[in-house]
């Protein structure tokens, strides 16, 4: 089959990373890959140190690009792509054009909450191009269900994964050497971009509440030119209420596999989270994961069965989970089997195999 990804995004958070994860695992799985994206871009970037074909398309006008998508459009007969794979909404408005007669089939490959109704007639017409919307978690299907035109038989869930690694690999005992935190210490990570939206400040209002034995890892930088020195105002937190020497900043890295393996539990403070990557590496390191009950965290965490749950912003309530940490839950195996690259790729297979069926 070949896949067509496509990305008109000059940022990188979780929609972009995911978007060339998933272009490399379609193509160690046989498709031909193609990847789409804006020349300069970290996604363009990333995608030049893999072996994927490469496209570069410029950043279109996100309303009526009806000179991009008959431009797309024409690629798309020429290269007889079977599959155009977007995660952006943004893109949408121009691949739902493209693919009109094209051959191809669109996938939406759902990144981000959808909190406004879609109801206008624009809205209708590009969902109805959409053959087949995938949401990682039901919350989120249930979501666009209700606030967009498409339907039921359009939209299916299958959970964002990771690699083999993140389960198989023994947890390190040099660890916390690596990261140079006190091996005595009982610790809490919180890791990604360091933002108001991903609640630092709770952890650290938590952290002066807990026992003097817990100490917090935070890996990540703040969000660029977001116009707000978001970590230098925690930090000042900190040294407020006297746990300065007790929080361990790290700037950010790909390489967080030992950061899970040197922390007691991980704290998801997010004000509402669409899903996780960090939530689910978390519980791929047998880590208890202690998180807010919103966005998709609940349903990541099974509802307080496979993690415990609190209120965005309530750091007395993380305070008090911590400070039980011995009873806190940690994820089974059959729960977490659910975000493994095996079970993902199997029901992408199936998945884009019915599309294509569907088609011809």
């Amino acid at each position: 089959m070949r896949i067509a990804f496509l990305s008109s995004s000059t940022g990188w958070g979780g929609l972009e990373r995911n978007l060339i994860r998933y272009a490399q695992w379609m193509a160690e799985c046989g498709h031909e890959v193609e990847v789409n994206c804006v020349q300069g871009s970290p996604l363009a970037e990333s995608a030049s140190a893999t072996t994927l074909n490469i496209r570069h398309i410029p950043r279109q006008h996100r309303h009526l690009p009806f000179t991009a998508a008959r431009r797309l459009r024409r690629h798309l007969e020429h290269t007889q792509t079977d599959i155009v794979w977007i995660r952006d909404p943004r893109d949408l408005p121009l691949c739902s054009r493209a693919i009109r007669n094209s051959g191809a089939d669109l996938v939406f490959h759902q990144g981000m909450q959808i909190s406004q109704p879609k109801t206008k007639r624009w809205h209708r017409v590009r969902y109805k191009h959409v053959s087949r919307w995938i949401a990682p978690l039901h919350h989120l299907r249930d979501e666009a269900l209700a606030n967009t035109p498409l339907r039921p038989e359009q939209v299916e869930v299958i959970p964002l994964a990771l690699e083999a690694n993140w389960f198989s690999t023994p947890k390190s005992p040099e660890a916390r050497a690596m990261w140079s935190l006190p091996v005595d210490a009982k610790i809490v990570g919180l890791f990604g971009r360091i933002d108001p939206l991903k609640g630092h400040d709770t952890l650290i209002r938590a952290l002066a509440e807990a026992a003097p034995e817990w100490h917090a890892l935070i890996v990540g930088e703040n969000t660029p030119n977001a116009g707000q020195d978001y970590r230098t105002e925690c930090q000042k937190l900190a040294e407020s209420l006297g746990v300065t020497d007790r929080v361990h900043w790290h700037p950010p890295t790909e390489e967080l596999l030992s950061a899970y393996d040197a922390c007691d539990a991980y704290a998801m403070c997010s004000t509402s989270e669409t899903f996780g990557m960090v939530t689910i590496e978390a519980l791929a390191r047998s880590v208890p994961v202690v998180g807010t009950d919103a966005g998709g965290t609940p349903e990541l965490l099974g509802h307080g069965t496979h993690g415990t749950l609190f209120k965005p912003g309530d750091w007395k309530a993380l305070a008090d989970a911590l400070k039980r940490l011995d009873a806190l839950p940690i994820a089974g195996g059959t729960h977490v089997q659910h975000f493994t690259k095996e079970h993902a790729l199997k029901r992408w297979s199936k998945t884009l195999a019915a599309i294509r069926a569907s088609a011809s």
